[in-house]
């Protein structure tokens, strides 16, 4: 389970630096409106690999916990992974189904799911860092209250995404390259920076 955990690292971080660097690509002024749209949908293909990582890092990383005294029963830890399982297979049908009422549908219903897992995070980890209970080990519930604050980050994607949908371009239009510094883009970098410290506290338990 711990060779999974650090896969899972691995993959979303490597597979987060391609979706950055083709939609990167694709802001250039100098290229074909065709050109752009396969750029654009090389990084949606690409992020499903995040966005997988993300979902599954959950219960891999709360299985992890419960052997430091998280206290999650064989039944508590097995509706976990089937509850995962729903999780993963709702983002994928937003991606497999993207443009249609169902996807837009579903994508209300994981923005759901990410807040209520964001405040069950961020409530267990300051609670056990407040109280050192139900975890004891500081660097675990910094960790956990850190996962939370990462999924508020992307909770916080999606709404800036909502308010700023990607526009058709317009035929025979000059493309305007978006600026490097957005607040989508800053956001992300932030959730970059999360990932990176939460596996420097998963590997050295500092405290």
């Amino acid at each position: 389970m711990a060779f999974l955990h650090v896969v899972l690292f691995a993959y979303w971080l490597g597979t987060d630096l391609g979706v950055f660097i083709t939609s990167m690509g694709a802001n250039k002024a100098d290229l074909t409106g065709n050109a752009r749209e396969r750029l654009r949908k090389a990084s949606g293909r690409i992020d499903m690999g995040p966005r997988t990582a993300m979902v599954l890092m959950v219960p891999v990383g709360l299985t992890l916990a419960s052997n430091w005294g998280l206290p999650l029963g064989g039944m508590a830890l097995a509706a976990l992974w089937v509850a995962a399982g729903a999780w993963l297979w709702l983002v994928w049908m937003i991606y497999l189904r993207q443009g249609t009422p169902w996807a837009r549908l579903l994508f209300k219903v994981d923005l759901g799911v990410r807040v209520l897992a964001t405040l069950a995070f961020m409530g267990l980890g300051i609670t056990c860092l407040v109280t050192g209970s139900p975890v004891e080990s500081r660097w675990l519930a910094t960790k956990i209250t850190l996962f939370g604050v990462l999924l508020l980050l992307g909770v916080l994607v999606r709404i800036l995404l909502l308010m700023k949908p990607p526009v058709p371009p317009v035929p025979g239009a000059p493309f305007v390259p978006a600026p490097f510094w957005n607040p989508l883009r800053l956001t992300v970098f932030a959730i970059w920076g999360l990932v990176l410290v939460m596996a420097f506290l998963g590997v050295t338990k500092p405290f």
